[in-house]
């Protein structure tokens, strides 16, 4: 077989990319209890799941962006067969919005929440990459604070099921818009956005290029909008979690109202975690035939979440039993373990033909409780011994007693 060819550095290609990562199971379980738990979560609170194309025209992608726009840096762009100009999504919002345009029978208000992959060609440190999951919520035909709320909520309950006590930053991007009289008003709200990463000094100067330092000595107060949602967040006991953030806009200039970006009060991870806010022109801009349709949504970080989660969850493996086979007795314990199957436990036929210590020693190594050994003993007999790897502990049950051996491998006892 011929070598894999090296790169333009002369390294071998079998390699991730900087920014992609391969998962093995014990990280991908952490990642899938995560996953579970958004997800019920989302249905909790009425949302349906959608799923979008990764792979869309770019101007589709580009739409409403300046040429200008960092986000259009990171867009990984790419050509089709007819040298028609494609994209990779970089967020499950605007796809989403797209697919609002071409469904106008949708019944609204519409709600959905949509798991996927997204890419993004940007600086890659701990906690962002380059290909990644976002874990989107959405409703579209709903104005005010109060669904704003209810996706704070939803976030709230979630971070905190996980142990993670969320501070939750609070801006309005109307506040900036009212104050700033200047026309690079998209480049100093930018700016500001950046400001408490980029610290004082720096924004100063950044804002110095405008004539708009002076905006740092302003004191901001909540506008109407904002003092109407933090009154609805104290009504439902969450306001604790959350503060008002009046430099906040988020950088992308979709959102015409309320923001918010979500952090771990630990520090553990210095950057938001997700991040929402309410965005009323996009999709009626897609359509053009001048009906309003009123949006918000927020989207949750898997690979930031998870980054803190990998430090405090251990994986369980699901497999419960392994059975090991003698030879001649594989299907037999095939039929066997689809027996347990049928009955909701998770049970894997080591069908290696290594000896027994060895798959005892895998079993071990894959963290499996329980393991048996099926030959013609046992299936002459009709009796079988599940041992309990971590204490050597063997229980003997007839292969008919299904409900003894699931109460066995589900409990130790």
């Amino acid at each position: 077989m011929e070598s894999l060819k090296s790169d333009v550095k002369g390294e071998t290609v079998t390699k991730n990319i900087k920014g992609a990562s391969d998962f093995l199971p014990d990280v991908q379980i952490v990642r899938n209890r995560l996953t579970d738990v958004l997800r019920r979560n989302f249905e909790k609170f009425g949302f349906l799941p959608l799923e979008t194309a990764m792979l869309n025209y770019y101007d589709l992608l580009s739409y409403k962006y300046s040429p200008d726009a960092e986000i259009l840096r990171e867009i990984y762009k790419l050509k089709d067969q007819g040298d028609r100009d494609l994209g990779l999504r970089f967020d499950l919002t605007v796809p989403f919005c797209k697919v609002i345009a071409m469904n106008r029978n949708l019944r609204l208000p519409f709600k959905r929440y949509e798991i996927g992959k997204v890419f993004r060609n940007g600086p890659v440190k701990f906690g962002r990459a380059r290909e990644f999951y976002q874990c989107d919520v959405d409703c579209v035909g709903v104005s005010g604070a109060h669904i704003e709320a209810e996706l704070i909520l939803l976030c709230t309950k979630i971070m905190l099921s996980i142990g993670i006590t969320p501070v939750i930053k609070i801006g309005n991007r109307k506040i900036l818009a009212d104050i700033i009289n200047n026309p690079n008003i998209e480049a100093i709200i930018a700016i500001l956005d950046n400001a408490e990463k980029a610290g004082q000094s720096e924004t100063y100067k950044s804002l110095e290029k405008y004539g708009a330092q002076k905006l740092l000595d302003l004191k901001i107060e909540p506008n109407a909008e904002l003092k109407e949602l933090f009154a609805l967040l104290d009504k439902m006991g969450i306001a604790k979690y959350c503060e008002f953030s009046p430099l906040l806009t988020r950088g992308l200039n979709i959102y015409t109202g309320t923001v918010w970006e979500v952090y771990d009060k630990a520090g553990r991870i210095n950057s938001a975690i997700g991040g929402g806010g309410r965005y009323d022109n996009i999709i009626g801009n897609f359509i053009g035939n001048g009906q309003k349709y009123p949006a918000v949504g927020m989207s949750f970080g898997l690979e930031p979440i998870s980054a803190i989660l990998a430090g405090q969850q251990s994986a369980e493996y699901s497999n419960r039993l392994m059975i090991i086979p003698f030879t001649g007795a594989e299907t037999a314990a095939q039929m066997f373990a689809e027996t347990l199957r049928a009955d909701g436990s998770q049970v894997l036929v080591n069908l290696s033909g290594k000896n027994v210590g060895k798959c005892f020693e895998y079993a071990n190594a894959e963290k499996i409780p329980f393991a048996a050994v099926m030959g013609e003993n046992e299936i002459s007999t009709g009796q079988i011994s599940i041992k309990k790897m971590s204490t050597g502990e063997q229980k003997t049950f007839k292969i008919a007693e299904i409900k003894k051996i699931m109460e066995f491998i589900k409990n130790g006892n």
